[in-house]
């Protein structure tokens, strides 16, 4: 059997896989909380040293979210609604302690943390039903981008808009990818995909899944009523037609599973 080795380029953060490291750092980021924010979620990449935190704070208006980010390196988003901390060393739980004691305070906090609408959640509802049904959202970027795999910056704001917005099969990126021009729309999957409410996946054709973070959308959900007439709100705020190719797709798969 031969062994491959990972590339000098790519650290080997297997260490960080492990239940017992996974625990210690959680103690840690929940210890640091500040009075009135509670952790609800964690989600871990697979092959960095990155983790990602769902923090709450309960206000007069409703609950407030923020995504906390630990990493040994940026975000390849820019501009996206994350509070972030750059942990150079993830054998260090001292460092980190220390860092999370500067940069948890709620100056800083405060311009990370958003609010769902009722259109938002409508939008969580959708992309819940859409992906029950096996449908997602994807773009394909520019061939620059793309080809750089996150080693080049990807802005949300102006080439997020340039990418062009399709629905499609989950499972099959060669399946449906039904384009949808719809600029306010795809600036609303920017936004939540900068919160991390979507992640993403990279695919062939310069295509980027971009799914539903289920360990994100379940807390939101549950703790924020979703209006019951979800599907007006969408119609509203996006137009019958967006709503119809939307309902129309889940019908055809519904037929088909």
């Amino acid at each position: 059997m031969v062994m491959v080795k990972l590339r000098p380029s790519i650290p080997d953060f297997s260490f960080t896989t492990t239940p017992d490291y996974r625990n210690q750092l959680e103690k840690i980021v929940t210890d640091s909380m500040p009075v009135g924010i509670k952790l609800l979620a964690r989600n871990f990449a697979r092959s960095t040293a990155s983790s990602y935190w769902l923090l709450r704070k309960t206000t007069k208006r409703g609950p407030q979210w923020l995504t906390l980010r630990i990493a040994t390196h940026p975000v390849w988003l820019k501009h996206a609604q994350q509070l972030e901390i750059l942990w150079g060393d993830p054998h260090h739980f001292d460092l980190l302690k220390n860092l999370l004691q500067t940069h948890l305070n709620q100056t800083e906090m405060k311009a990370s943390f958003f609010q769902m609408s009722e259109t938002d959640l409508s939008i969580l509802k959708l992309l819940v039903e859409l992906e029950r049904h096996q449908l997602i959202w994807y773009i394909r970027m520019t061939p620059d981008i793309a080809q750089a795999h996150k080693l080049q910056r990807f802005d949300l704001v102006s080439d997020f808009p340039k990418a062009t917005l399709m629905l499609g099969d989950r499972n099959n990126a060669n399946h449906l990818l039904i384009r949808m021009d719809h600029p306010e729309f795809q600036r609303k999957i920017a936004q939540l995909f900068g919160q991390n409410l979507l992640f993403s996946q990279f695919t062939k054709h310069q295509l980027l899944k971009l799914l539903p973070t289920n360990q994100w959308l379940q807390p939101i959900v549950s703790e924020t009523d979703v209006p019951e007439n979800w599907q007006y709100k969408l119609k509203e705020a996006y137009g019958s037609d967006f709503v119809k190719l939307c309902f129309d797709e889940i019908k055809k798969q519904s037929n088909q599973l």
